[in-house]
């Protein structure tokens, strides 16, 4: 990339920048700052993307995909834990999961899938 580019590059990101912040701090929706500014949404969408992605770039973060499951289990979250005897637990990581046979196949399933991408 030339120095021309580059510079073009660089002055292109900081106007969006401020576009973006402008918008923020607006408390308009991302619609409604665009027809009031008379910027095209796909053009800001285009650069949220794009200096989100260099925002993580430079500071070393990685985004990891978690894919959808075809069905979702029905969760309910139950803060009575007495009774609970926990016949399995799955560990990745920080993350532990205690099941029994009474946990649905398709919640374990579901929950193993997600616990794949626990570093």
């Amino acid at each position: 990339m030339s120095q021309e580019q580059l510079a073009t590059q660089q002055f292109r990101s900081a106007e969006w920048s401020r576009i973006i912040q402008e918008r923020t701090t607006s408390g308009l929706t991302i619609s409604e700052y665009c027809e009031q500014a008379g910027v095209s949404e796909t053009a800001y969408y285009y650069w949220l993307r794009k200096l989100r992605r260099a925002a993580m770039a430079s500071s070393g973060v990685e985004l990891v995909e978690i894919k959808e499951p075809d069905a979702q289990p029905s969760l309910s979250v139950s803060h009575n834990y007495k009774g609970f005897v926990a016949e399995a637990t799955i560990s990745a990581g920080a993350l532990s999961i205690s099941v029994n046979s009474s946990t649905p196949r398709e919640l374990i399933r579901t929950l193993m899938e997600v616990a794949a991408h626990v570093e």
